[in-house]
């Protein structure tokens, strides 16, 4: 079992509190909760049986640890795991990796030279529904046309980090790059602000893989959640909707609707990047991903503000 240090632990960051509690005995040996918020700390420790801190460089000198989860605003990413790391612990960042591509190509740098695991907070990869068009729906729907995304959702309720590109659309980008194997090749995006000077909150753009394209929408506008991804070939049609967990196949001459178990993926996550320090083996997310997801992201930003095209240049 291992040591785990959790940074971060509102928001996104006190879901993974409650899944690596529930890992205790089984992966988790002892859980350190580090967080500025002293009420919620203390709260989340109790319900845990947790060690808290409120200070990350005080809890690395006290505590030996073997990992950690880094689940704090975007802009700490890169300072937070490259703490961890420089103290020998395999780390696991949530999405994005970093606030910039050539931040995310620091830590890469920091992170081979330490020989420690560096995943990426790529939740959507442990999705029931992902997993079944990547194992078995994608067989059915012959010759991939297009893909079409919608992911939208009212106002987040924390403070601004990244624009909606990186927070939002990036799920969707890696999504595609994971179940069809196809890198982005060239971008075409439209952005925009109606509630932020600074970060875009609406997003459109397309994808080029190649053999298909890709029409992405996003936004923090709609009032209403919509997580929804149609995936059309010439055999086949298949729509996802994330928020209902219900796929649906429509082929020729059937509607199939299969009864897929629905396992939680933020447990399946972070089970994967604790058995991959166990096991010695790479996690299903790697660093490379969340770098080639981030000049993805950052390619799209720059065709908007250029209102041209843009090839994808990827670093490594």
């Amino acid at each position: 079992m291992l040591n785990v240090m959790l940074v971060g632990v509102g928001g996104w960051g006190a879901n993974h509190a409650r899944v690596l509690g529930t890992l205790k005995g089984e992966l988790v040996n002892e859980l350190v909760l580090v967080d500025l918020n002293i009420e919620r700390i203390r709260r989340l420790a109790r319900i845990y049986n947790a060690k808290y801190y409120r200070s990350l460089d005080e809890a690395l000198r006290k505590e030996k640890l073997d990992a950690a989860i880094i689940a704090t605003p975007t802009n700490l990413h890169y300072e937070h795991a490259v703490k961890a790391l420089e103290h020998g612990l395999h780390v696991l960042v949530e999405k994005p990796l970093t606030d910039t591509l050539d931040k995310a190509l620091k830590l890469y740098d920091i992170a081979k030279s330490s020989g420690k695991i560096v995943s990426v907070g790529f939740i959507m990869r442990y999705h029931p529904l992902v997993n079944y068009l990547k194992n078995v729906a994608r067989r059915e729907l012959g010759k991939i046309l297009a893909i079409n995304s919608k992911r939208t959702s009212w106002w987040p309720n924390r403070p601004w980090d990244a624009g909606v590109i990186k927070d939002l659309s990036i799920h969707d980008i890696d999504l595609v790059r994971y179940v069809f194997n196809k890198e982005a090749q060239v971008v075409y995006g439209k952005i925009g602000s109606l509630k932020h000077s600074y970060y875009e909150d609406y997003a459109l753009f397309i994808i080029d893989y190649g053999e298909f394209s890709g029409i992405f929408e996003t936004n923090w506008v709609t009032p209403y959640k919509i997580r929804y991804l149609s995936v059309t070939g010439d055999q086949a049609v298949v729509n996802m909707d994330f928020v209902s967990e219900e796929l649906v196949v429509f082929k020729k001459d059937q509607v199939v609707k299969p009864l897929i178990p629905k396992p939680e993926p933020l447990r399946l996550e972070d089970e994967d990047f604790l058995k991959s320090i166990i096991e010695k083996r790479k996690p299903r997310v790697i660093i490379e991903d969340g770098i080639k997801a981030l000049a993805i992201c950052e390619s799209i930003i720059k065709s908007a503000y250029q209102r041209r095209p843009v090839e994808v240049e990827y670093p490594i």
